[in-house]
C-alpha cells in the first residue's frame, strides 16, 4: 500500500504536560536556591533533587516531541494504538478494524483522578457481549465495546480524526460525546 495513502494523526502536548513540566522547573529552582542560600554540604542534596525535578518531565517532553502515532487512517480501515507509560505510544494497535466493521468514531471523556481525560474510540458493528470492559471513570453513555476500543488522545486533535475519517470513509460517523448525551430532559409541572 503507498505511503501517500496512509494519514496518521500525532500525539500534542496538551495543558496537563505544561503543568507537570512547570511544576519540576519550580522545584528544581527551590532546591537550587535553598542550596545556594544554605551551607555548602547541601549542594549535592539540591543537585539530586534539580535532577530528579527536570528529568520527570523532561522526559515527557522528550516523549511528546516524538510526535508517536496515536491513529491510522486508509482505504482498508482504522488503526488506534494505546498509551502506555509516561506518555509512550504502543506499536501494536489496540483497534485495528476495517472500514466495514466499523459503526462511528466516538470522542469521550474519561474521569482520571481529578481531571477528564479525552478519549476517542471506535465502535464496531458486531460486537461480543462477552467480553468484560473496564467500566471506571467511563460514564454511562459511552457503550462498553467503545470503552474497550478507545484510547486516549489531546483535545486538539478532534478536528483533525474528524477531517481524516469524513476522507476515508463516508458511511462511518463521528460524533463528539464529550458535553455527555445529546438528549434533555424536561421539567413537567
Amino acid at each position: 500500500m503507498p505511503g501517500s495513502d496512509i494519514e496518521r494523526i500525532a500525539d500534542r502536548a496538551n495543558w496537563r504536560d505544561v503543568a507537570r513540566t512547570g511544576a519540576g522547573a519550580m522545584v528544581a529552582a527551590g532546591a537550587v536556591t535553598t542550596a545556594a542560600l544554605s551551607t555548602s554540604n547541601s549542594w549535592p542534596l539540591a543537585l539530586i533533587a534539580a535532577a530528579a525535578a527536570f528529568g520527570w518531565p523532561a522526559s515527557r517532553w522528550r516523549n511528546l516531541a516524538k510526535r508517536q502515532v496515536v491513529a491510522e487512517f486508509d482505504r482498508q480501515g482504522v488503526r488506534l494504538y494505546p498509551e502506555t507509560s509516561q506518555r509512550n505510544r504502543s506499536l501494536s494497535p489496540v483497534v485495528d478494524l476495517p472500514w466495514a466493521e466499523v459503526r462511528g468514531i466516538y470522542f469521550w471523556r474519561r474521569r482520571t483522578g481529578l481531571y477528564w481525560t479525552t478519549m476517542v474510540g471506535v465502535e464496531p458493528v458486531h460486537t461480543d457481549p462477552r467480553q468484560a470492559a473496564d467500566r471506571t471513570g467511563v460514564p454511562a453513555h459511552v457503550t462498553s465495546p467503545l470503552a474497550r476500543r478507545s484510547v486516549a488522545i489531546s483535545a486538539s486533535d478532534c478536528r483533525r480524526f474528524e477531517a481524516v475519517a469524513r476522507r476515508f470513509s463516508l458511511r462511518a460517523k463521528v460524533t463528539d460525546y464529550r458535553g455527555g448525551t445529546s438528549v434533555k430532559q424536561r421539567k413537567v409541572y
